[in-house]
């Protein structure tokens, strides 16, 4: 009841609040005015000339060709930064040729320092210091979705996939060409861009169609970014904002047929186990396949792919989990991140979020095999060995690092009517791993992963001119685990299914979104009691008056919700409202990535923003509260937090986060034990940056933490420095450095019946002195747009002293008995590297074990990157991939002792050629 009482005060606020800085909810599409007061149609239009071809255009980026002279100039561009409405400093002309097979575009931007033209040579999608022309193209003409295109000076391409109107993924590429040249009063481009990139539906016959069109200039030294058609800051949109794009006549859908065969080949060499009899010191591997696209229609696409290669050319980052909740990493597979963006599910339109759980998460496809020699004994009844007998160390398998997927399939796209329609399915087979017992003992074979179909169903709706959004989704995951050791720890079938809506009014500045969706996993009664008690939620805590451990159960259910109001648009005032609800039952771990159930939130965010300030560049301010309790009532989160951004006319900038968490519980500290108190602390994390336009440009930042009463601190440094020597060579080295005081380290829970205050268990903590270093150390020399190396190298030091293990002892608050200080005795054997703990010393309680946790972890990770784009679309890649790790017992941080140990460790190093082809039409 109070959680609905604050609740509705914050809604009621938010709306008065919105009143006073907003116009009224009304459509208003006739005019936006810029800061010289000068008003400008909201939709510009330039029309395209059809070629023959007859009439060939060579690509050279010289625009020679006569009919480039008989085509309609785009021109008259107009800040968005940092003069928002202000003509463009540079005058830029833009033009559009089209044939049966490809939009052409050629585009002038003249420049009166030329010798100032930021012409730097680095590799595709990148983000180097540069001069950019881009043209954005919306062929849906849904004002939501473009296809975004982009050149700089040295002939470096790049290609977005913008979504939702103004969302981007950087990680869609398309298949196209294009050429600069710089002269004596700027640079040219020409571009080539098939048909078959693109998504439209066929003109009719005499009929004209409309399609969505924006350029944009960006001129690297005044950090100018400028658009042919007006997109202000202080308005929401950015594909809803295009120009218009006339005279497409009798355009026929191309046929969207592309192949790209592949092969590759790595050699694998590891240190190991002189005595593991699966252990070899050169592995050689090799693979086939093929990515397809075939366009079944002119609005969908088919995508599939035959033994797929999912090798990563950039491997994870080594980190540290002292947790309970699992790391999420980004996906680097090309065949998932292509048209990823369509499966989004579960995420509203807001700036402050208490969190919704990721309904689609691809790299569960493929993931690591889940099984393992102990739990398959352990089905067996202990009859492939005896572990009473059997060392650990005796036990060897040969596991494999990724399940293999036998096929994956996607259907995309988007009807004419505003249908969005994304269809994914997948097929892993079982994989299995030989094991060997002792040198000369038992061998055989056991499944480590099952067989198993994953499916995704995702769908929108566009009405209202893009304006209005609904949507649906549905997700299954099938694992073949019938009568096999699998039962006992995964689930049998997973389902989920949901719908989301948005709408946008008032010239899309205010956005009102929210989101359902429900789940159900299916599994024998070991697996759904495992996922009740899993760190999500914690069904068996043991002092929730709401939650309880149900072993018998076959199912669990449960459901996630998000609802948001958002103001994105204005002069100064923009601000958002949300609701975020998550029920103790709701899993979607299978296929998407969830750290946390059970709890309720509300988050408030109000940003002032200053586009034109009178001794800055631009500015902008934020404070923010959120509140969210779990299914109990517990206060899980509590507090304000204020931030700020602020650019100065000499391009320098910096940023500051401040916040402030007040009294608030913790329901995950005990792993399932009882509720305590957290202490109440106060973070500010800050950035410092120089100006990026020159060759040499350097940043610091830090985050400074502190509990109000107690003893915990962190401290983090990180800086860095990019410097180009030349236009082609570019050098990052960004170190970071931390250390923290932990006063509640988890570390084992211990049953007990005589701990009455705990509920018949003592948890058991430690303090923890953490230090960190880690550098990224990034090297980038091009060649040409299409030939590349890249050297990328990090080395990583973890050192953690685990000291005075102690017992928790009062729910509810945040205390603390120390051993051998506070009560009971604790004694250290170096012999068995482990501490004997007597709980009550004198007393009846049993003595207990922990193993010594001190360590010293160090590992450097390197990657060298050959890439070749020999012809479009098709690439030559030659990957070498070194790594070594080691692990000690210091307790302490010595930089010099263990920067010299980094390579005291055996390395592993992957050596790896790939080819691809692409075929296409």
């Amino acid at each position: 009841m109070l959680f609905k009482k604050i609740a509705l005060l914050i809604l009621s606020l938010f709306f008065i609040l919105s009143g006073l800085f907003s116009a009224p909810f009304a459509q208003d599409v006739a005019t936006q005015t810029t800061s010289e007061n000068i008003s400008i149609a909201t939709t510009r239009s330039l029309r395209a000339i059809k070629a023959t071809n007859s009439t060939p255009i060579t690509l050279d980026g010289k625009l020679d060709e006569e009919i480039w002279m008989q085509v309609p100039v785009a021109t008259d561009f107009i800040q968005r930064f940092p003069n928002d409405g202000n003509p463009a400093t540079e005058k830029t002309e833009a033009r559009v040729i089209y044939t049966e097979d490809a939009i052409y575009v050629g585009a002038k931007a003249y420049d009166s320092s030329t010798d100032s033209i930021a012409a730097t040579l680095f590799r595709r999608d990148g983000s180097a210091y540069s001069d950019w022309f881009y043209v954005n193209i919306d062929s849906y003409d849904d004002n939501r979705t473009g296809f975004s295109f982009a050149v700089n000076p040295k002939g470096v391409r790049k290609d977005i996939l913008i979504f939702d109107d103004d969302d981007e993924d950087i990680r869609w590429d398309a298949v196209w060409e294009a050429a600069t040249s710089i002269n004596d009063d700027g640079w040219t481009v020409e571009m080539k861009i098939p048909l078959s990139q693109l998504r439209f539906s066929p003109t009719q016959s005499n009929a004209e169609s409309s399609w969505g069109i924006n350029f944009q200039r960006r001129i690297a030294r005044n950090e100018e970014i400028s658009f042919w058609s007006p997109t202000p800051q202080n308005e929401s949109g950015f594909v809803s904002r295009f120009g218009e794009l006339q005279g497409i006549r009798e355009l026929e859908s191309p046929r969207r047929f592309e192949v790209r065969p592949y092969a590759s080949t790595n050699l694998i060499r590891e240190p190991g186990n002189g005595s593991n009899p699966f252990h070899e010191q050169n592995e050689w591997n090799g693979s086939v396949g093929a990515d397809l696209k075939y366009g079944i229609t002119p609005d969908l696409t088919l995508t599939a792919t035959i033994n797929p290669d999912f090798g990563q050319v950039e491997a994870d980052p080594a980190v540290i989990n002292l947790t309970a909740f699992e790391i999420f990493f980004q996906e680097q597979r090309p065949f998932f991140l292509e048209g990823n963006e369509i499966f989004q599910f579960g995420n509203t339109r807001t700036f402050n979020s208490f969190g919704n759980p990721v309904t689609f998460y691809s790299r569960r496809i493929g993931r690591n095999p889940q099984g393992n020699l102990d739990s398959y004994n352990d089905y067996r009844g202990e009859t492939i060995y005896d572990p009473d007998v059997v060392d650990n160390d005796d036990l060897y398998t040969n596991l494999p690092d990724q399940t293999t997927i036998a096929g994956a399939a996607k259907l995309s796209g988007k009807t004419k009517s505003g249908w969005s329609i994304g269809l994914l399915n997948a097929y892993t087979v079982a994989e299995s791993s030989p094991y060997q017992i002792g040198i000369n003992q038992s061998t055989g074979n056991f499944t480590v992963e099952p067989g198993t179909n994953y499916l995704v169903a995702r769908t929108k709706k566009d009405i209202n001119n893009g304006n209005t959004i609904f949507g649906g989704f549905l997700s299954a995951t099938n694992r073949s685990i019938d009568d096999t050791y699998f039962e006992d720890f995964l689930h049998s079938s997973v389902y989920l299914g949901g719908f989301d809506f948005e709408h946008n009014w008032n010239d899309r500045d205010w956005t009102f979104s929210g989101t359902f969706s429900a789940s159900r996993v299916n599994g024998t009664a070991a697996a759904i009691e495992r996922t009740q008690k899993s760190s999500a939620r914690y069904y068996n805590r043991v002092d929730s008056d709401k939650l309880e451990l149900d072993p018998t159960k076959t199912d669990l259910t449960g459901f996630a919700t998000e609802i948001s109001l958002q103001k994105s648009g204005g002069e100064h005032w923009l601000s958002s409202l949300t609701y975020s609800e998550v029920s103790p039952g709701y899993e979607v771990n299978d296929l998407g990535f969830q750290n946390r159930a059970d709890y309720r939130a509300a988050s408030l965010l109000v940003i002032y923003r200053e586009t034109d300030p009178k001794y800055l560049r631009n500015y902008e301010f934020w404070a923010a509260g959120n509140y969210a309790q779990n299914y109990d009532g517990d206060v899980i989160d509590i507090g304000p937090a204020a931030a700020g951004y602020l650019q100065f006319n000499n391009l320098w900038s910096a940023n500051f986060h401040l916040s402030y968490a007040g009294k608030e519980y913790w329901d995950r500290l005990t792993r399932g034990g009882p509720v305590t108190s957290r202490p109440r602390d106060w973070n500010l994390n800050f950035n410092i940056r120089s100006d990026q336009t020159k060759k040499v440009s350097y940043g610091i930042g830090g985050f400074y933490r502190n509990e109000i009463t107690g003893k915990e601190i962190d401290r983090r440094f990180w800086g860095f420095i990019e410097f180009r020597p030349t236009t082609y060579i570019q050098l990052e080295i960004s170190p970071r450095y931390g250390w923290e005081v932990e006063t509640d380290q988890y570390v084992k829970e211990v049953e007990d019946p005589l701990a009455v205050n705990t509920y018949g268990s003592r948890y058991v903590f430690s303090d923890l002195d953490l230090t960190t270093f880690s550098t990224s150390i990034r090297l980038d020399w091009t060649f040409t747009p299409d030939i590349s190396l890249q050297l990328y190298a990090r080395p990583y030091i973890n050192s953690s002293n685990f000291y005075n293990f102690k017992e928790f002892t009062t729910p509810r608050k945040f205390n603390f008995d120390i051993y051998g200080e506070d009560a009971g005795t604790i004694h250290y054997s170096a012999y068995d590297e482990e501490y004997t703990i007597d709980p009550d010393g004198e007393g009846a309680a049993e003595e207990f074990t922990v193993s010594e946790r001190d360590f010293n972890f160090r590992s450097i990770q390197g990657n060298t990157v050959f890439r070749w784009e020999y012809r479009p679309g098709s690439t030559l890649f030659l990957v070498w991939q070194h790594d070594r790790s080691s692990n000690g017992r210091q307790d302490n941080f010595r930089f010099d002792r263990d920067f010299r140990n980094l390579f005291d460790s055996e390395p592993t190093n992957i050596f790896l050629v790939k080819l691809s082809y692409w075929f296409g039409s």
